[in-house]
């Protein structure tokens, strides 16, 4: 069984930059789980323990971590979002990796430096497109569930809400696009989006990427 009452050392620190991007999934985790932590922009304050030159860092007392998906599961498995036995989080992982296959779909379309553009997005949006397909997927894996897990929020779930939120409605509109195409993974959404520390953070949120900004 998952040990799930590990708390974070303290003090906590996110260092990265002033938008989503790979910040925002383990910002919505502390924020789901109550965690308290400082927002950080501040990357030369830290620039000795950026493994590979990059941002988000994660600090923790003497801890520090980089690589975005390996802060995802420190976090998660510290402040139980893994669900409640090693079978749950081994499923957690293979969920959160379906999450990442959307992002990568998803980011290059919508970037300049990537080649984005608009017919890029409508392409892997679309019926056999890569978002769609693993979009497809999540909706059957839903079925007649609230979160992925069942009736508890775990880490892919707000995985999932942030790939679908990490760029503006004019790219993944909720209430066209997944309403009409993926009902399970609209319901999923309005879930997560209701659950109470979630929402509290919502209003908090900095604003979604603006596709072709950069």
């Amino acid at each position: 069984k998952l040990d799930s009452t590990m708390p974070l050392a303290g003090p906590v620190t996110l260092v990265y930059f002033d938008i989503r991007g790979r910040g925002e999934l383990p910002r919505l985790i502390m924020h789901a789980a109550g965690q308290s932590f400082e927002d950080s922009t501040d990357k030369a304050a830290h620039e000795a323990s950026l493994l590979f030159g990059q941002v988000p860092c994660l600090v923790d007392g003497d801890t520090k971590i980089v690589q975005s998906r390996s802060i995802v599961r420190y976090l998660a498995k510290k402040l139980g979002l893994c669900g409640k036995s090693e079978a749950d989080e081994l499923l957690c992982d293979q969920l959160f990796e379906g999450t990442e296959d959307i992002y990568e779909a998803l980011w290059p379309t919508c970037t300049k430096y990537r080649g984005g553009s608009l017919e890029a997005i409508a392409k892997v949006l679309a019926e056999g497109g890569n978002v769609h397909k693993f979009l497809k997927r999540f909706d059957g894996l839903l079925q007649d569930k609230t979160f992925l897990l069942g009736a508890d929020i775990s880490y892919p779930d707000l995985a999932l809400y942030n790939v679908l939120t990490v760029t503006d409605t004019s790219v993944i509109d909720p209430q066209t696009y997944l309403k009409d195409n993926f009902p399970n993974v609209k319901r999923h959404f309005d879930s997560v989006e209701a659950h109470p520390t979630v929402q509290a953070y919502i209003s908090k949120r900095r604003p979604a990427f603006v596709p072709f900004t950069f």
